[in-house]
């Protein structure tokens, strides 16, 4: 088993957020004037369902990626 690296994973957490931010404000910024899909705006599916699943993906894969 080996040791935990907190510098690696403090900066995989810190760029993790910021890319999180970055699409959540991307959504309401370049979306507001576009269709609704199921009667939502495509900005709110874009930073509340988009967003979170692409943060939760890109974190499996960068944890799994030392396995």
């Amino acid at each position: 088993m080996k040791g935990i690296d907190s510098k690696y994973l403090a900066k995989g957490a810190i760029m993790l957020t910021l890319g999180y931010l970055a699409l959540w404000f991307i959504g309401p910024a370049l979306l507001a004037e576009a269709e609704a899909i199921i009667g939502l705006p495509l900005w709110f599916w874009w930073s509340c369902i988009v967003a979170p699943l692409l943060l939760c993906v890109a974190a499996a894969v960068w944890l799994r990626a030392d396995d």
